[in-house]
């Protein structure tokens, strides 16, 4: 009687179990079947009382755990999935006490509607990017054609000739559509000065940092001809000062 006494106590004091879970992967709503298998034991030297239920601070923790590594993988990556869980769960875990300290693995399964779930969402995915690298490519070409001096305003002129010769005076329709044109492009080009505008701050905020670290004379001068000579090739006018005169 007294050896099952004994067993029961240290029973109590660990424990080697399994419990399943579902865990939600990075496809929003689409869940991970896990099978966790651990054991966990009480930390002899923690001065904190004894949970109650080590059990369920266990299977908390666990899960805890594992939703954060399933949440960063796609349901169609489950054995990338199951091997990042299983690189958390073979090192020690402890709760926030440290009262109890636990082991384990895990077993991914994904049903079959899941899956079908997955692998059309994957597809729609697929095809959404496609059209917006198209809708991209397009915009690109327009672009060029816009910005173009000769053809640009040929095209414009073009795409609106049935508004132009219609009923009415076509040399007034003319002149409006070359100004909304020329008002177009000027907008184009004035948002490509500002972006040129803020690349140069951020170039200018670098070499100012640069040289707001540099004590020494000699080395000072050395920077500032390896500069010089840099900025010469590429058409910028030298430095002759601890800041650079960008154009």
């Amino acid at each position: 009687m007294s050896s099952i006494f004994g067993w029961l106590k240290e029973w109590r004091k660990s424990g080697r179990r399994s419990f399943s879970v579902p865990l939600e992967s990075r496809d929003r709503g689409l869940y991970y079947r896990a099978l966790v298998r651990y054991e966990w034991r009480l930390n002899p030297d923690s001065t904190m009382p004894c949970p109650r239920d080590p059990g369920a601070l266990v299977r908390d923790l666990l899960r805890e755990e594992l939703a954060d590594v399933a949440r960063n993988h796609w349901l169609l990556h489950s054995a990338i999935a199951e091997d990042a869980m299983n690189a958390v769960l073979c090192q020690a875990l402890w709760d926030d006490e440290r009262r109890v300290q636990v082991e384990g693995s895990v077993r991914i399964r994904v049903a079959k509607q899941a899956k079908e779930a997955a692998l059309r969402r994957a597809e729609e995915e697929t095809a959404l990017r496609t059209a917006y690298a198209r809708e991209t490519v397009e915009l690109d070409l327009l672009l060029d054609r816009l910005s173009d001096p000769v053809l640009g305003p040929v095209w414009w002129v073009s795409r609106y000739a049935d508004l132009q010769f219609a009923a009415g005076d076509p040399e007034k329709k003319v002149k409006s559509v070359l100004g909304a044109f020329g008002e177009l492009q000027k907008n184009l080009y004035d948002a490509r000065i500002d972006q040129i505008t803020d690349e140069k701050r951020r170039v200018r905020r670098k070499v100012d940092e640069v040289f707001s670290v540099i004590e020494d004379e000699e080395t000072l001068s050395l920077v500032l001809k390896v500069m010089n000579g840099t900025l010469e090739r590429v058409g910028v006018r030298t430095v002759e000062t601890g800041k650079i005169d960008l154009p």
